[in-house]
């Protein structure tokens, strides 16, 4: 590998560092020019040099794959099953998507083969996570870096998700795409979903990078009809003693202006923003785009038993959400004057007041803690 290639990559990417600072990082497809605000436009790496390297870490993608050494996508299914009487035994089932196949560079295995110099030096030089480490404000913590190999054979799909509920420390969400001649038509979109502001739908073409938050952002993979790669790089985070308080800080000194103008609307508004700056936004979101999901599962999914078994798992917990979301309704309007309140009683009268012409500026403009 020429020495100066991955040299030259890192300092163009630090020159994007003061815009990334500056950013908000609603959706995180790119980093912001000015006015502290994401761009709709992703990051698109066009300088020949960076071609040609992005060129060499695809083809080695494609070694990995032609040698078999990529393994399939799949999510272990746990189920309980009566054993022994009244003793229940945890079995696992595989449910595996059509035709994505993947594999980590923290293998050594992978790493260390003399056939991927270029995919060695994109995780050991931290082409990705180095950069943004610098750039991202010092309470998100980050403290370490996981780099995914994605081959999509040309049918695959990912159906709507969160990278992670929080638990195991992933932070933000990096996607490099190395697709060359892309066309609308071959599909493979990401589709990034800041609820409640409106979607955000990107192509997969060479060299766009996308980049949000791991446990905040809702988002989804179109099918594709021809082969896709993506370079995936997952940052970790350990947060410091005061990062709560920074954090809250530094949402509100980028928060818009939201003065309640209309006083009919003050309850409704005062209670849309403690839901959607909750956990429970994420809840939500499952009821705001229920058939949505339910399609996204269907398209992704190798219709098997534990496809069937993920499903039933599904709709029980959309009707756990449903009177969760009723009672929390009923709680507020309690507070509310109770029969007298004006506040929405079921999920349907409540995504619909938000998308009212009175209220959609505002619900679009509220400022969520992503971080």
């Amino acid at each position: 590998m020429p020495p100066n290639t991955t040299t030259e990559m890192l300092s163009v990417s630090r020159r994007l560092l003061p815009r990334l600072r500056n950013s908000p990082f609603s959706s995180l497809q790119s980093p912001a020019p000015a006015q502290s605000r994401v761009n709709t436009n992703p990051l698109h790496i066009s300088d020949v040099r960076f071609v040609e390297y992005l060129r060499h870490l695809r083809d080695e993608m494609n070694l990995l794959h032609t040698s078999d050494q990529l393994y399939p996508n799949s999510t272990h299914i746990l189920l309980n099953d009566a054993d022994n009487g009244n003793k229940l035994a945890a079995n696992t089932l595989l449910l595996e998507k059509h035709d994505i196949f993947e594999t980590e560079l923290a293998l050594d295995a992978i790493r260390d083969q003399s056939s991927v110099p270029f995919l060695r030096d994109f995780f050991e030089q931290q082409v990705v996570f180095g950069s943004l480490h610098q750039a991202l404000p010092g309470w998100l913590g980050l403290a370490g870096h996981m780099v995914k190999v994605q081959h999509n054979a040309g049918r695959g799909c990912f159906p709507m998700h969160f990278d992670t509920y929080g638990g195991d420390g992933k932070c933000v969400t990096a996607v490099l795409y190395l697709n060359e001649e892309w066309k609308p038509e071959d599909g493979g979109e990401i589709v990034l979903y800041p609820f409640p502001k409106s979607r955000v739908v990107v192509q997969p073409r060479f060299g766009e990078l996308v980049l949000f938050s791991s446990q905040q952002m809702l988002h989804r993979v179109m099918p594709a009809t021809k082969p896709r790669y993506a370079l995936t790089t997952w940052m970790y985070h350990s947060p410091p003693p005061n990062a709560k308080a920074e954090s809250a800080a530094y949402y509100k000194s980028i928060a818009r202006n939201q003065e309640v103008s209309d006083a009919g609307n003050a309850a409704f508004r005062t209670m849309v923003s403690k839901v959607l700056r909750s956990s429970f936004r994420r809840h939500l979101m499952k009821l705001a785009f229920r058939d949505e999901w339910i399609q996204s599962l269907h398209e992704s999914h190798v219709q098997s038993e534990a496809f069937d078994h993920y499903m039933a798992t599904h709709q029980k917990e959309l009707q756990v959400i449903e009177a969760a979301t009723a009672q929390m309704l009923a709680n507020f309007r309690a507070k509310d004057g109770g029969a007298n309140s004006k506040l929405p009683q079921t999920t349907e009268e409540l995504l619909q007041r938000m998308e009212e012409h009175s209220n959609r500026k505002f619900v679009q403009n509220l400022q969520l803690q992503w971080f």
